[in-house]
C-alpha cells in the first residue's frame, strides 16, 4: 500500500521554490516524477509525495536532483513573488483537486505526445538524410567507375587504331619489297656468267628453248572482318556468339530502364519498407519478399532490407535463403558500432535459428554464442543457447 510522505522541507524566493523530500532509503534509479505547471508527484515505491502548488511554475525550467538521501526539486515561478504557503488554496476540496489532477495528467500526456512526435520526426529526417547521403555516395562511385571504364575504352580504341595503322604500313612495305624483288630478278638472270659448254653440247644440234611467259605483277587487297571474339570466323559458332551478345545488350538495357522507369514511390525506401511490412503483417509473405527484392535492387547496400527479407524467408520455411540474407546483412553491418548493435544481434539469432531448422545445430550454436557476446544479459538468448548445448551433448553421448 502506498505511503504518503509528509515530513518535507521547503523554502522560497521571489523567483524560485525549493523542496527537500526524504527518500526513505529508496534507490535513485527507482525514482518516478510527474510534473506540470501546478502539480508535482514524486514516487519511489512504496512512498510517494504529491502536492498541488499554490501558483503556476515553469515546468520546462524545473529541475530535480537526488543527493544525500533527499530529492531536491527546484521550481521556477511564472510570476516572481512570495507565496507564503506551498499548497493550493483549495487543497482541502477533493473534487477541485481531482479536477486539477486530471488537468495536470492531460497536460503531461500532451507534452509527452508532442515530444514523441518531435523525436519521431527528427528520426525520420535523419533516416531520409542518411539515405540521400548513401545514394549520393553510390552515385559518385558509379560515376567514378564509368569514368574509369570510358578512359580504358578510349585507351584500347587508340591502341587498336595505332595497331591497325602499323599493320597497314607493314603490309604496304611488304608489297613494295615484293615488287622490287621481282623487278630485280630478270637483271640477275642476264648478269649470270656464261657456262662453258662440253664437247657433247658443242657437237649437238641447237634446240629451241621454250619458256613460260612471266605473270603480271599487282597488288592484292586483303580485308579483315572486324570481330568481337578472338577466334577466326571459320572456327566460331556465329549463332551462339550473336545470341550471347544480344542477351548482354538486353541485360544492360534492362538495368538502364529500371533506373529510368522507376516512380517516386519505387525509389522511396520508407514507402517500400512500409509496403513490405504491411504485406508481412497480413501474412502475405511472398508479396513482402517481392517488395524487398525490388528494394534490394535499388538500394543494394542497406542491411535492414536483407534482414527484413530473411524474416519473410523464415516464415515460408526457406531456411537457406534466410541464412544467405542474414549473412549479407552482417557483412553490411560493418564496422560494428553501437547504433547497429540491435540489428547484429537479430541477424545472429535469426541465422542461428535457421541453422537449427536445417539441423545444423553446431553452426546455430556459434551464432547464438556470437549474439550472447553482444548482449550477455538477454535471458531468452541464454535459454535458447543452453537448449542447443544440451541437445548437442545428448546426441554426442548417444552416438
Amino acid at each position: 500500500m502506498p505511503v504518503i510522505i509528509r515530513d518535507i522541507n521547503w523554502e522560497e524566493t521571489d523567483t524560485n521554490l525549493v523542496l527537500h523530500i526524504p527518500m526513505k532509503g529508496a534507490k535513485a534509479n527507482k525514482l518516478d516524477v510527474l510534473s506540470s505547471d501546478q502539480y508535482l508527484k514524486i514516487s519511489f515505491s512504496p512512498f510517494f509525495y504529491e502536492v498541488f502548488l499554490y501558483d503556476l511554475v515553469h515546468d520546462d525550467k524545473s529541475r530535480i536532483v537526488v543527493q544525500n538521501g533527499f530529492v531536491e526539486a527546484t521550481l521556477t515561478k511564472q510570476i516572481p513573488r512570495k507565496w507564503n504557503q506551498l499548497t493550493h488554496v483549495q487543497s482541502d476540496d477533493k473534487e477541485a483537486m481531482k479536477s486539477l489532477r486530471e488537468q495536470a495528467l492531460n497536460q503531461i500526456a500532451q507534452k509527452q505526445k508532442e515530444r514523441n512526435e518531435a523525436n519521431a520526426s527528427l528520426l525520420n529526417d535523419n533516416k531520409r538524410e542518411a539515405v540521400r547521403q548513401q545514394m549520393k555516395i553510390e552515385e559518385e562511385e558509379r560515376n567514378r567507375i564509368d569514368s574509369i571504364k570510358k578512359n580504358e575504352r578510349d585507351k584500347i580504341s587508340e591502341e587498336m587504331k595505332q595497331f591497325e595503322e602499323n599493320q597497314k604500313v607493314q603490309r604496304k612495305l611488304a608489297i613494295q619489297n615484293h615488287i622490287k624483288s621481282e623487278e630485280l630478278q630478270p637483271q640477275k638472270k642476264s648478269e649470270k656468267p656464261e657456262q662453258k659448254k662440253t664437247i657433247f653440247e658443242e657437237n649437238s644440234a641447237p634446240e629451241s628453248k621454250v619458256t613460260a611467259p612471266l605473270r603480271d605483277t599487282g597488288r592484292i587487297a586483303v580485308n579483315f572482318t572486324s570481330r568481337i571474339f578472338p577466334t577466326p570466323m571459320r572456327e566460331s559458332q556465329t549463332e551462339s556468339e550473336e545470341k550471347w551478345l544480344r542477351e548482354q545488350k538486353e541485360s544492360r538495357q534492362a538495368a538502364t530502364d529500371l533506373q529510368l522507369d522507376l516512380s517516386e514511390n519505387d525509389k522511396d525506401i520508407d514507402y517500400l519498407k512500409s509496403k513490405a511490412n504491411q504485406f508481412f503483417q497480413q501474412g502475405n509473405f511472398q508479396s513482402a519478399i517481392g517488395v524487398y527484392n525490388h528494394a534490394v535492387r535499388v538500394f543494394p547496400k542497406m542491411a535492414t532490407l536483407y534482414l527484413n527479407r530473411s524474416a519473410c524467408h523464415f516464415q515460408v520455411r526457406n531456411m537457406i535463403k534466410c541464412v544467405e540474407d542474414c549473412s549479407r546483412a552482417l557483412e553490411l553491418l560493418n564496422p560494428p558500432v553501437l547504433d547497429n548493435l540491435p540489428q547484429r544481434i537479430k541477424a545472429h539469432v535469426r541465422r542461428g535459428t535457421a541453422f537449427c531448422e536445417l539441423e545444423l545445430y553446431a553452426e546455430g550454436l556459434l551464432d547464438y554464442e556470437a549474439a550472447l557476446k553482444l548482449s550477455p544479459d538477454d535471458e531468452n538468448i541464454q535459454k535458447d543457447a543452453q537448449r542447443i548445448r544440451n541437445f548437442l551433448e545428448k546426441n554426442q553421448d548417444f552416438s
